[in-house]
């Protein structure tokens, strides 16, 4: 089984591509079109995908609780509505370089709302590591002249970037759905809503290899990278998988410079050093304190570890499988993530190191 800060790399680099081919398509086309072309081929792909395996989630939608839907909700009209509107119209008026690496502030974003908001623990490694990667970023985001200022593009990208810390740690709180099917619902639910209002107010008369192109790269960037991004939330918590996320950008201003011959200052490379050395960081951390786990049943993807040693009727618990089931209250001590079986807040008797 891949780890929680492999599935968030691989996450990373599917969607630091989509600037880059965003740009390379938008053309004439409306921006909220795109959003909406983007999000709804996520959906669609993974719905596909679903139906290709035979996989029949209907109870799982149905067993979500009241709080959990409306968590849903927030993280369709945060992450799929409202981020890709202002991240569309920023690379239409902006430059794929640009908005690559202003994406990396969705990771400071993310860590202060689940610090803040979540009280999800953050150790003194994890804001070394996230405070290289926003020294890097800031030495291409600041623009030169008298007196530093962010433009119109690169403000509509910070707020995109504010809408996805939202969507990350409601996403991570719905825990009882499976990765697959909350990114398809999400995808199908925020792209019928952008492509309907695109369409509503007739904005642009795209090509259908724009339309086609544009499904292709939901499917890929924002589909599968959603579902890996998905599993490796709740593996390992918001504010780790959104520092690892931040190689992303990190390869969209790479292509960018390779694919649309963009020209970036001198500074890159030394940005690139420090963001490379923020990933490196946090990838050393280690975490582990004497805990208690409370009784919970719930249901989720898992195998037998230390924190699955339930019987039931399976022959083979070797793989991973879904279904409800019980942990038992226990205390123990060990080298962990905050992720859906570690909520818990602790004390500075806490090892991190």
């Amino acid at each position: 089984m891949l780890s929680g800060q492999l599935l968030a790399i691989l996450s990373a680099a599917l969607f630091g591509v989509s600037p880059v081919l965003c740009k390379m398509l938008i053309g004439g086309m409306s921006p909220a079109l795109l959003a909406g072309l983007l999000y709804l081929g996520s959906g669609a792909g993974l719905l596909l995908f679903l139906i290709l395996r035979r996989v029949n989630h209907i109870r799982d939608a149905a067993r979500l609780s009241p709080k959990d839907r409306w968590k849903l909700a927030g993280a369709v009209l945060s992450g799929g509505v409202a981020a890709p509107l202002c991240l569309t119209y920023g690379i239409k008026y902006g430059t794929a370089t640009g908005t690559s690496l202003l994406l990396n502030l969705e990771t400071a974003a993310t860590t202060l709302i689940s610090w803040l908001i979540f009280k999800e623990h953050i150790g003194a490694r994890v804001w070394y590591g996230k405070f290289l990667i926003l020294a890097g970023a800031a030495l291409i985001i600041l623009r030169s002249g008298e007196e530093p200022y962010l433009s119109l593009p690169g403000l509509l990208i910070v707020l995109a970037c504010i809408f996805w810390g939202v969507d990350n740690n409601l996403t991570r709180e719905v825990e009882d759905l499976p990765a697959t099917l909350l990114a398809a619902l999400k995808g199908l639910g925020a792209g019928l809503f952008n492509t309907s209002l695109a369409l509503f107010f007739n904005t642009g008369k795209p090509s259908w290899m724009q339309v086609g192109g544009a499904l292709a790269v939901g499917a890929m960037s924002y589909g599968l990278s959603l579902v890996l991004f998905v599993e490796a939330l709740r593996r390992i918590g918001s504010a780790r998988t959104s520092t690892f996320f931040a190689v992303g950008p990190f390869i969209g201003s790479c292509l960018s410079v390779a694919m649309l011959g963009e020209r970036p200052p001198p500074s890159f490379g030394l940005a690139a050093l420090l963001m490379a050395g923020g990933v490196i960081v946090l990838y050393r951390e280690k975490h582990r304190h004497l805990h208690t786990h409370e009784e919970i049943t719930h249901n989720h993807a898992h195998i037998h570890d230390a924190h699955h040693t339930h019987p039931h009727e399976s022959a083979d618990t070797g793989k991973q499988h879904t279904h409800t089931h019980v942990h038992e209250a226990v205390t123990h001590i060990h080298g962990h993530w905050p992720d859906i079986h570690h909520r818990h807040g602790h004390d500075h008797s806490s090892l991190n190191t």
